[in-house]
């Protein structure tokens, strides 16, 4: 990435992006050649599979894949879990075969009160144990949606008036209650609120089970889009766009609340011992403990300052834009942690740097990724052995760390930037979609590529795998995409 900044603050590659975008797509001889320079590994390893129409492939019919009965877990939250591992227990494909998609682009998908708006997908699909999908667009519509086995169709949807959903997730709840964090301007000032949404007995529309007032939100151009954890017990765990923490019962009643920093595109990552682990714009990661028998109000265990721990080379930075940031100026993250089974943090911030922090508050290591606007946005997915860390970053692609010292195992170069989080299945696969609209499948021993699946559009959208091996992402084109699972 050259470091562009699009109006409002949001990172694209302007005119980078054309110039990549035609030698990384052209002819496939020329394609390859790119693929090649990107990895350096042999070409047979790689296969690259160019967009086409749903249902057929390299213009003959696509393999048919069957509605199968889904069982499992599916990928209920953000990353998949409270600590934010990025493991899935599937296995997911390994040729970039696309059965069937959703364009949710039509007029239906759109809220009511603001028709002129366009369906962009910023956020991942989270599944349900029964193969439902459920991702939220942009514009503030949560959309459930089923895979009968030769087309996605549309169950239901939900749209607060007013709201939007901006960048946050879904989380999905035991009892299938779908939970989701939705903003409102009032005036000069947002609002975020948590709502509990279930399947109507009837119709189209999503039934509202309860709401949850999370503090303020972030104006633009951040716009809070944040997304809720679940842990064990049903317990969920909110993040307002100002900074407030609040933790939710199923039933709705607010258990405690706390105080932390500003945050944007941030998902609360929660420890075994109850600690909340949240970045913010303000420059610190926040380690916020549970509050005392009886009372409703949690506390700042610890702050740890990016700014304080930023290492030799010199950053990559942009003024701040009216408004607000989305972290050009190196300052705080936009990344969520990841949190080791010893109780070690593991986050990226926006000076492009990734830490290793122990439970206590004290850097444990860092690595110094490739300087670019914005650094890390992704959250680190944890391999099955807890030794490997991999994340995307804004410049250098995909990087792998020794999880004990921070030493660089691999770095999967790409063009372009890496905004959406690496999904990893239960054989060794990490699935990531790119800015230049790639969803790549890379062999997370080396880093070699197993495919390259041009799909058109930009996709923040991190992967979800069900439990048929089947894997969902979504493009900023408004399409949601299920490729079908090995064969």
């Amino acid at each position: 990435m050259e470091g562009h900044v699009e109006a409002g603050g949001r990172l694209n590659l302007v005119n980078g992006r054309r110039r990549r975008r035609r030698a990384l797509l052209g002819a496939a001889p020329l394609a390859a050649g790119a693929l090649l320079a990107a990895c350096g590994e042999s070409p047979q390893a790689i296969v690259v599979t160019p967009a086409r129409t749903p249902g057929t492939q390299g213009g003959q019919p696509a393999a048919t894949v069957s509605a199968a009965p889904q069982t499992g877990p599916g990928k209920p939250m953000f990353q998949m879990d409270p600590q934010h591992t990025g493991r899935t227990p599937f296995t997911g494909p390994r040729r970039a075969v696309l059965a069937r998609s959703l364009d949710a682009t039509a007029p239906e998908f759109l809220p009511p009160e603001n028709p002129a708006s366009r369906t962009d997908f910023q956020s991942g699909p989270m599944t349900a144990p029964d193969g439902t999908i459920y991702i939220n667009t942009f514009a503030g519509v949560l959309i459930a949606i089923r895979d009968t086995g030769d087309r996605l169709v549309p169950l239901w949807k939900f749209h607060p008036e007013g709201y939007g959903t901006f960048h946050g997730a879904p989380a999905i709840g035991k009892d299938g209650n779908v939970y989701s964090m939705f903003q409102i301007l009032v005036g000069t000032e947002a609002r975020n609120t948590l709502f509990a949404v279930k399947a109507p007995a009837s119709g189209g529309e999503g039934q509202k089970v309860w709401e949850a007032d999370l503090g303020p939100g972030v104006v633009m151009p951040g716009r809070s889009g944040n997304s809720a954890s679940i842990t064990e017990d049903g317990t969920i765990y909110a993040l307002g766009g100002g900074g407030q923490v609040t933790v939710i019962a199923p039933d709705g009643s607010i258990k405690w609340t706390a105080q932390a920093g500003r945050a944007t595109y941030v998902s609360p990552a929660v420890a075994k011992d109850g600690t909340v682990y949240v970045t913010s714009q303000d420059g610190n990661l926040y380690a916020i403990a549970p509050p005392a028998s009886g009372s409703k109000e949690g506390s700042t265990r610890w702050t740890f300052d990016f700014a304080q721990h930023l290492g030799p080379t010199p950053l990559v930075t942009a003024p701040v834009t009216a408004g607000g940031n989305m972290g050009q100026d190196g300052v705080g993250s936009l990344a969520s942690a990841t949190i080791g089974p010893d109780g070690t943090i593991y986050v990226g911030a926006n000076n492009s740097n990734f830490y290793a922090i122990a439970p206590d508050g004290k850097q444990k290591w860092m690595y110094e990724a490739e300087r670019e606007l914005a650094g890390i946005w992704t959250t680190a997915a944890l391999s099955a052995d807890n030794n490997t860390l991999f994340f995307g970053a804004n410049k250098g692609g995909v990087y792998a760390l020794n999880a004990t010292d921070g030493k660089l195992k691999w770095q999967s170069k790409i063009f372009g930037s890496i905004y959406a989080s690496p999904t990893l299945d239960n054989r060794g696969t990490l699935y990531v979609g790119t800015t230049i609209g790639h969803l790549l499948a890379i062999n997370a021993t080396n880093g070699q590529w197993i495919f390259d699946y041009d799909a058109g559009t930009p996709i923040w959208a991190s992967p979800a795998i069900r439990s048929d091996g089947s894997l969902v992402t979504a493009g900023r084109n408004g399409k949601v995409m299920l490729f079908a699972p090995a064969t």
